[in-house]
């Protein structure tokens, strides 16, 4: 029995391919075309998300992102993907002293507390996936880039005038 070819999101596909068309063609042929294309499209919806959501059950991965707080005194690291990254190890630019956190679940926010108020800052996210190589991701927080007019022309026309 363990040697089936489908797994368990695959029936569900298949279930819901085969109760989507069965029920379409009976509504067709009782002369309820409009809800029989209703069926259908209910059915590709189901459909594509049942799809959607095997292959990022295959193919899950943390996805870790970095932000300062609004007072600028904590790095707040958050994991926003579908697996938990493991062996967490972030380094910042001018602090000497690297934080560690064992592990972070997916959907979880840590807040690592710094030593004092920073304006802008560098940090490092080095981080493991059960036993894959290490990865690093680089953030640089705190820095505004001017707000841009989308508007304003490359060249000055008509007496345009910054304000």
């Amino acid at each position: 029995m363990s040697s089936l070819p489908f797994n368990s999101k695959n029936y569900h596909i298949l279930l819901i391919a085969f109760v989507g068309i069965g029920l379409t063609v009976l509504l067709y042929f009782i002369n309820q075309q409009i809800l029989a294309g209703i069926v259908i499209i209910i059915t590709g919806t189901l459909l594509l998300g049942a799809m959607i959501s095997a292959d990022a059950a295959k193919h899950a991965r943390p996805l870790i992102m970095a932000d300062l707080s609004p007072n600028h005194r904590e790095i707040i690291l958050e994991n926003t993907g579908t697996c938990a990254a493991e062996k967490l190890e972030i380094t910042a630019a001018d602090i000497d002293e690297p934080w560690h956190v064992e592990r972070l679940e997916p959907d979880t926010t840590t807040r690592l507390m710094l030593p004092k108020m920073v304006q802008s800052l560098i940090v490092e996210v080095t981080y493991q996936v059960q036993d894959n190589p290490r990865r690093s991701k680089a953030f640089s927080l705190g820095r505004f880039e001017q707000d841009q007019d989308p508007f304003k022309p490359m060249f000055p026309l008509f007496g345009w005038k910054g304000k």
